[in-house]
C-alpha cells in the first residue's frame, strides 16, 4: 500500500513537468539560400525564402508558411521535432530544434542535395 501511494504521489509530482513540455509556443523563422545546395534547388527558393512559423498547439507541433507549406511534426528528441513535406517530386524533411541556441529550422531533401537553413526571426 505504501509503495502504491508513493508511486501515485511521484506521478502527481511529475505532471507539471509533462504539462510544461507540451506548452503552446510559436517561433518565427526565415529561410536563407544555402550555397551548398545543388543548382536545381534554386528553383524552389521562392517557396522557402519567406517566413515560416513553428507552432506548438495542444501538444501538436507544425510548420506553416505563406507559401502553402503546412507540415505536421513529431518529436524525435526532447525539443526537436521532424516532419516531411512533398514538394512535387521532392520530399523534404523539416527539422526544428527548439533546444538549440538560437533555435534552428532546417528543410532538406531526403538525399541531402537541397537544403535550406532558417534563422529565428
Amino acid at each position: 500500500m505504501l509503495v502504491k501511494r508513493t508511486a501515485i504521489l511521484a506521478l502527481a509530482g511529475l505532471m507539471p513537468f509533462a504539462a510544461a513540455a507540451q506548452q503552446d509556443a510559436e517561433v518565427k523563422f526565415w529561410f536563407k539560400e544555402n550555397p551548398n545546395s545543388i543548382s536545381g534547388c534554386i528553383q524552389a527558393d521562392s517557396a522557402f525564402t519567406r517566413e515560416h512559423t513553428f507552432r506548438m498547439v495542444n501538444g501538436q507541433a507544425e510548420i506553416k508558411s505563406a507559401g502553402g507549406i503546412d507540415v505536421k511534426l513529431k518529436p524525435i528528441r526532447p525539443n526537436v521535432y521532424q516532419g516531411t513535406f512533398n514538394l512535387g517530386r521532392m520530399n523534404l524533411i523539416y527539422t526544428a530544434d527548439l533546444g538549440a541556441t538560437p533555435p534552428t529550422l532546417v528543410a532538406q531533401s531526403q538525399d541531402g542535395g537541397c537544403k535550406w537553413n532558417a534563422v529565428k526571426a
